[in-house]
């Protein structure tokens, strides 16, 4: 079972990204002794690079998104365009070089059933 653990320690981000970022974190899947990928996000919404080394790539957005509406973040964004196919495929549009979701939407059920 794959595990998603939310890391702020900016030594373990940096070891793992380039990223000059003040307050990011870091999604970290872990599965055994090895990690299939890594999202890194900042607290206020903004995802900056996805490393999805095992089709990951959605349970690490719904875990960064699940964490930010967790911690009052009201809107889940991206610039990074190489992200963009695989981001709008989960729900996000794009709009003048962003990528961006409502996070209360994205978690809202389909469909209702009676």
């Amino acid at each position: 079972m794959i595990r998603v653990t939310i890391i702020d320690d900016e030594r373990i981000i940096k070891s793992v990204s380039d990223l000059e970022e003040q307050d990011i974190r870091m999604a970290w899947a872990q599965e055994n002794e090895k990690s299939p990928g890594h999202c890194i996000f900042s607290k206020n919404g903004e995802i900056f690079e996805i490393a999805d080394k095992d089709n990951v790539f959605e349970l690490l957005v719904r875990a960064t998104l699940n964490h930010l509406d967790l911690n009052g973040v009201k809107r889940g964004y991206c610039k990074n365009e190489a992200l963009f196919p695989e981001l709008k495929r989960l729900g996000f549009t794009e709009k003048d070089g962003v990528c961006e979701v409502d996070i209360a939407t994205f978690f809202k059920p389909c469909c209702s059933h009676k």
